[in-house]
């Protein structure tokens, strides 16, 4: 594995033209990338030829996303011509990889050590935010697939709308500047609830890593369910989630009902309820009002729960400890205050669409998919740490 370069005669030229405040120059000075020697140290043997540095391999794909070239193809023609892109990422000039070596590197290098170093990009990120107990929030985004893709879902974000691809599952930091926490990228059709606990856990081991620790998880109303509420008290997190309203138009409140000794259910207006069985998915016991069969009826509620032919439903949840605590934060002022900052893992998302080619996907299969999604997190989050460290923000490229 090649780890250095021999500087020719042009190559000094080359350096002596470029300006100490070049933005590329910077950001690769500024970013340590020098962990992926270890990382794929075992992806080489000394036999034969050397070949290309893997780090300037890296840079060189992370170009794409920073906005230098526009395919594989035009990236190496951009390299071969461009004396100071090769030499800012390390390559000699008229020494540059043809654009099938970054496909042969990519699948040598593999989705599992793309992750490695997103996560190392993620740590030295963490290590420059001064605060100890972060907020993240949680949301998803998709991006669409090619028609033959046999790894992508159809997905459904609202009722009338569709799409063919892949979901991708963020949590990030609520700081000015939001930070990846944790990611996962699945198929279109997944929901998107079921995976706030393994991110979180994911977020947690990457930040014990930083010295950092989560106070709060912000996430809208796809992510409201008993269980995610009951993992993240479980965890000491807040879980600053907002109210799912389907399916809730006859919940049953326990201060609205009565329990007799022998374990009876009666409403508000004395009618005993009717056990309707239990939802085992759902986690919840299902009742029916125990006028259900009348047609007709002289209840004082009638007005207010008969809202259709088939009566008021009730349902009631085994974990009321997580119910009661979702609903105490809700009632709070600082709730409303926490909820906004949502919108970060949004403008996240946004900021990766518009600047770092996120939706210009240019593979199939979920593999390949990822690997896009991390790179276009890489650039983003280098740029991130050459701004924090400058003290300038988001560095401009």
């Amino acid at each position: 594995m090649r780890t250095e370069r021999q500087l020719n005669f042009v190559d000094l030229k080359i350096s002596s033209l470029i300006p100490s405040n070049d933005p590329l120059k910077v950001l690769f000075e500024t970013v340590d990338f020098s962990f992926i020697y270890d990382l794929l140290k075992d992806k080489y043997t000394n036999e034969g030829p050397k070949g290309y540095d893997p780090q300037a391999l890296f840079k060189a794909l992370l170009l794409l996303y920073l906005g230098f070239a526009s395919s594989e193809r035009d990236l190496a023609r951009r390299l071969c011509f461009d004396g100071r892109l090769a030499f800012l990422c390390g390559f000699s000039y008229g020494e540059t990889p043809k654009h099938n070596t970054f496909h042969y590197f990519r699948n040598r290098i593999g989705k599992e050590i793309f992750h490695e170093i997103l996560i190392n990009l993620i740590a030295q990120c963490l290590c420059l935010v001064k605060g100890k107990n972060l907020n993240l929030s949680t949301d998803s985004s998709h991006i669409e697939a090619f028609p033959k893709d046999t790894d992508a879902k159809w997905g459904y974000k609202t009722a009338e709308f569709s799409f063919f691809g892949y979901k991708i599952h963020l949590q990030v930091t609520t700081t000015e500047l939001p930070i990846t926490a944790s990611i996962k990228i699945t198929e279109g059709n997944e929901w998107d609830g079921k995976f706030l606990p393994p991110l979180t856990e994911n977020a947690k081991e990457i930040f014990g890593h930083t010295e950092k620790s989560i106070k709060a998880v912000i996430a809208d109303a796809g992510y409201d369910s008993t269980d995610n509420a009951s993992y993240l008290i479980k965890e000491s997190i807040l879980p600053y989630i907002a109210m799912n309203p389907r399916g809730r138009e006859n919940p049953i409140h326990r201060g609205d009902i009565t329990i007799s000794t022998d374990g009876k259910f009666f409403c508000k207006a004395g009618v005993e309820l009717c056990y309707w069985g239990k939802e085992k998915t759902r986690k919840r016991f299902k009742f029916r009002c125990g006028h259900y069969k009348e047609k007709s009826m002289d209840c004082l509620f009638k007005n207010e729960c008969w809202k259709g032919k088939y009566g008021p439903t009730f349902y009631l949840k085994e974990d009321h400890e997580a119910q009661d605590i979702l609903k105490t934060l809700r009632a709070t002022r600082s709730f409303k205050r926490i909820y906004k900052k949502t919108t970060t893992v949004e403008r996240f998302f946004s900021i990766l669409k518009g600047n770092h080619s996120l939706e210009a996907l240019r593979f199939s299969a979920i593999k390949e998919v990822s690997i896009h999604v991390f790179m276009s997190i890489c650039a983003y989050l280098s740029r991130l740490i050459a701004g924090m460290k400058l003290k300038i923000g988001l560095l401009p490229i």
